[in-house]
């Protein structure tokens, strides 16, 4: 279990798949898209039989006040949730303890801190970041977008999401939490490396989505 939550806690990378990503009834309800089909004419597709991807919104650091842009899909995920994600690797971008603090359910956030025996969330959050540079970036980096390439909800099979796992150890830390929603989606982040121009993709370089966590607990939404 200590092996499966460290891997699920968003600086750890596991792959994840989109061929079964699903939608809130209420959010894919009676919208149309207009397509083309192969011959070059418009053709009126209902929104839930549209692949995921089809209807991306883009969140702007410069004009949307988030700290890091992102594009998410508006049929899975409300805007609420995208600012969130772009909030928490905003911490993670910058070891900002406040930010994580208001992000991640918080006696979660002091598992994460037990378990990786640090000594308080902003050990934490110093050790996770020379994590990203030593294993992942290979340099001093600085997240720039946020793409989500990728969702499961309570509709998968808990044996790919573990969100029975995550459950238990939420509950554990607090007995009384109502979680209320759950989802899993698969994240590619765009950064650049001090000293070089060059624009990267987390994913590509790593061959895999990052995975995170958006939990609904007592009507508010966290990042785990």
């Amino acid at each position: 279990m200590k092996k499966f939550i460290i891997l699920a806690c968003a600086v750890i990378i596991a792959c994840c798949s989109c061929g079964e990503n699903k939608s809130d009834s209420s959010s894919a309800e009676n919208k149309n898209a207009l397509v083309s089909d192969n011959m070059g004419k418009g053709v009126n597709v209902n929104a839930e039989d549209m692949p995921f991807g089809a209807t991306m919104t883009d969140l702007y650091a410069d004009t949307d006040k988030v700290p890091i842009s992102i594009s998410y899909e508006n049929r899975f995920m409300t805007e609420e949730e995208a600012k969130k994600i772009s909030d928490y690797i905003s911490a993670l971008n910058t070891c900002n303890v406040e930010l994580m603090q208001n992000t991640c359910y918080p006696t979660y956030l002091d598992y994460l801190v037990d378990q990786y025996e640090n000594t308080d969330v902003q050990d934490y959050l110093d050790e996770r970041h020379k994590t990203i540079k030593n294993n992942y970036t290979n340099g001093d980096f600085n997240f720039d977008y946020i793409i989500i390439n990728s969702l499961m909800d309570e509709n998968d099979s808990d044996s790919d999401t573990g969100f029975s796992i995550l459950d238990a150890k939420i509950h554990e830390g607090s007995p009384d939490a109502e979680i209320t929603s759950r989802k899993m989606i698969g994240i590619d982040v765009l950064y650049t490396l001090d000293g070089d121009n060059g624009s990267y993709s987390f994913s590509a370089r790593n061959g895999s989505d990052m995975i995170l966590y958006i939990y609904t607990i007592d009507g508010q939404i966290y990042i785990l």
